[in-house]
């Protein structure tokens, strides 16, 4: 991709164009600006904490993380944990993902992409990434990854999933790696992703499912997570429904423990 990386921004109240003035993306359709912050745009519509989602109301202590996100203080024990003992490795998300990509070619949404953990190492000459996310904390040291890697085809802005700051039919291709589980209404995030992707555009994803390793596999974790109701676990057939209604086809899953591994196209 050339030019202005924010020109690909539209307004995500009104699907407006945007112009860009000094610190500011301005919607003159509905008369909206939005800040640009460290070169980070803010398209949220919402304030964290005054979300529907109680997930985001936390959101500036989980961007806390941000600094041992991609260390073997998180995924190895995340991974052990719902996965199962040695049942998954960071180094085996990052092959899937990277593989699912390789054969696509021009612009990637990256949904809830934290430190562009898998974004990144799937931008490159062939690929231009744009990563969203609610949490500042989580992009700004994304950034800094991807300057010290010298990545030039990441970009990041703080937007929802369910209002991408998108026009129709942008992308190439969609990463959602560790996040639909946490999406307040699943059906609603899949169509405004189906939305913004090409017809046949892969969609790469990693969640939960019950399985039969892990903390998952036990009843009393699995009555915990329904009557808290803040982490959704997926049925096979309930996802596939969702996938179906929100647009997609040709969902393939892989189940390591509890971890779900899928892809799907765009119809």
């Amino acid at each position: 991709m050339t030019g202005n990386p924010f020109d690909l921004y539209v307004c995500p109240k009104c699907k407006g164009k945007l112009q860009q003035q000094t610190n500011t993306l301005h919607c003159h359709a509905c008369q909206r600006t939005y800040p640009i912050t460290n070169d980070i745009p803010d398209f949220l519509l919402v304030r964290p904490r005054e979300s529907t989602n109680p997930m985001l109301h936390n959101i500036e202590k989980v961007g806390k993380l941000a600094w041992i996100y991609e260390t073997k203080l998180w995924y190895p024990f995340i991974l052990n944990l719902y996965g199962g003992w040695h049942a998954l490795t960071f180094e085996d998300l990052i092959a899937y993902a990277h593989e699912k990509m390789l054969p696509v070619k021009g612009l990637v949404l990256d949904v809830a992409t934290g430190t562009g953990t898998y974004g990144r190492r799937v931008a490159g000459a062939q690929r231009t990434v744009y990563g969203i996310d609610i949490s500042l904390d989580m992009m700004h040291v994304g950034q800094a990854y991807a300057k010290r890697e010298g990545m030039t085809h990441m970009y990041f802005s703080r937007a929802d999933v369910e209002a991408l700051p998108f026009g129709d039919c942008w992308f190439d291709g969609c990463l959602t790696c560790g996040s639909l589980h946490l999406f307040p209404d699943t059906l609603k995030a899949l169509t405004e992703i189906s939305r913004t992707l090409k017809s046949g555009a892969p969609l790469v994803v990693f969640t939960f499912t019950w399985g039969e390793t892990g903390i998952l596999k036990y009843e009393w974790m699995r009555r915990r997570i329904l009557r808290g109701r803040s982490l959704r676990v997926f049925e096979l057939p309930d996802l596939q429904r969702l996938l179906d209604k929100a647009g997609f086809e040709q969902f393939e899953p892989q189940i390591r423990g509890s971890i779900l591994m899928f892809t799907a196209r765009k119809r």
